[in-house]
């Protein structure tokens, strides 16, 4: 089975010239692919992760695309660290006016076998995470006058599985506080929307699926579940970031863009 993919280069048109972006998480392979697909189109994109090695990766390949790019490691789910990072960004570029809060963790357990550390780790990345780079960055997207939010939630916020307790009551927290934020940040001049992923084949979706003893035909059935007959990528993602935070978007906030290949759109029709 082969994953549709898709890479973005300079013909872009550069709809985000001198824009300053911010996205968590850039080390991994959708935030990586959301960092790529701003910085082609003009922004100059601060990556920020908790991995320096996966971090500074992500520079090297914005970089070698020609564009300005700057590493920042500092761990989102801690309000000190938050409000640094937020002040060494705008100190360094001069300003900020979009903010991808991409950052999170996984956790595939049931209720009974999720602890109080586990559950709390992962809203504190996936949830707490978000508000905080939220609330530490409302200043400065308020005085560049059309400040931008997307916050990367997922399917799991609507439709989930077992064993995801604390991953899916993250992730529909993700939804809520972006509805609030539109509300909150709406005066200032700030739009905020939530992207909502479905299957999008990472290296760690991966790992889970070659557990399987045949994965090739387990992504096979995965994809022909989806309207679309295939899985997404991470540019899918990337693609929806770059159109939610473009002026093309002006008149959007508090939405949610479900990104699943029409995944949920239906139910599996009864056996006759």
């Amino acid at each position: 089975y082969k994953i549709m993919s898709k890479s973005f280069t300079g013909e872009n048109k550069q709809r985000l010239k001198e824009k300053v972006a911010l996205v968590t998480g850039a080390g991994g392979e959708i935030g990586r692919a959301i960092a790529l697909r701003l910085a082609s189109e003009g922004a100059i994109v601060a990556v920020n992760d908790i991995d320096r090695n996966q971090g500074l990766e992500t520079v090297t390949n914005i970089e070698e695309q020609g564009n300005l790019s700057e590493f920042f490691q500092r761990d989102i789910s801690d309000e000190q660290q938050v409000k640094k990072l937020t002040k060494e960004v705008v100190d360094k570029f001069g300003g900020l006016h979009i903010l991808v809060n991409n950052a999170g963790l996984d956790l595939n357990q049931t209720v009974d076998d999720t602890v109080i550390q586990e559950w709390q780790k992962i809203l504190s990345v996936d949830l707490m995470g978000a508000f905080l780079c939220s609330k530490y960055a409302t200043p400065y997207l308020s005085m560049v006058g059309s400040g931008v939010i997307v916050n990367i939630a997922s399917i799991h916020a609507f439709a989930t599985q077992p064993g995801r307790t604390a991953y899916a009551s993250a992730k529909a927290g993700l939804v809520g506080l972006t509805r609030a934020l539109s509300l909150d940040l709406g005066p200032k001049g700030i739009r905020v929307n939530a992207v909502l992923p479905g299957y999008i084949l990472t290296s760690i979706w991966q790992s889970w699926i070659d557990r399987a003893k045949d994965s090739v035909a387990i992504i096979e059935k995965i994809a022909e579940q989806h309207p679309l007959k295939r899985v997404g990528c991470p540019e899918d993602v990337a693609s929806a970031v770059s159109f939610l935070v473009s002026e093309d978007a002006s008149f959007i906030t508090g939405s949610t863009l479900v990104v699943d290949g029409g995944l949920t759109s239906k139910f599996e029709s009864p056996p006759i």
